[in-house]
């Protein structure tokens, strides 16, 4: 389905309960770091404590033979990058009903103390059936963790420079 920084992700059907699934697996030279391996870790953690119809809900995390995985919601659709790729610019009836979902999915996020850190159209998938879904968390600051401060160092900006907020950057 595509890849990022840290991970692949594929598709793949979930025999036990018969149904698609993006499977993300850590990227195998990052595998060995700890560091990473804690940070996606804390992504999954991060997304799974959020329940709300627009985050990308997760079903499973782990690690066999050394390749960490997510099994998380599959979403068939596209992110927000390739739609603006494909048909340019939103009409603003579709811009207003994106930016509410992706309001109510992060103020979910924010009452849970989970900040996500890198909203960008690639972490915004667009279902088949109109509906918004915020998905990787893997820079999310979650408040009031002890296990933060080992993977955010203070001072240490993180996000996609482009789409970094006033106060980050």
């Amino acid at each position: 389905l595509g890849q990022g920084g840290m991970s692949h992700v594929y598709l793949a059907q979930q025999k036990s309960l018969e149904r698609k699934v993006a499977f993300k697996i850590l990227k195998s030279n990052l595998a060995k770091d700890e560091s990473y391996v804690k940070r996606f870790e804390r992504e999954a953690q991060a997304a799974a404590k959020l329940v709300q119809s627009n985050i990308v809900q997760i079903y499973e995390v782990g690690e066999i033979k050394g390749h960490h995985f997510i099994a998380q919601e599959y979403v068939p659709g596209r992110n927000l990058r390739q739609y603006l790729a494909r048909h340019g610019a939103i009409e603003p009836v579709m811009a207003v009903n994106v930016l509410r979902q992706c309001a109510m999915a992060l103020q979910k996020a924010g009452e849970s103390g989970v900040i996500h850190r890198d909203i960008k159209p690639e972490n915004i998938m667009l279902s088949t059936k109109g509906e918004v879904k915020i998905t990787d968390f893997g820079l999310a600051r979650i408040l009031d963790r002890r296990s933060d401060q080992a993977l955010t160092q203070i001072g240490m900006t993180m996000g996609t420079p482009l789409y970094l907020s006033p106060d980050q950057v």
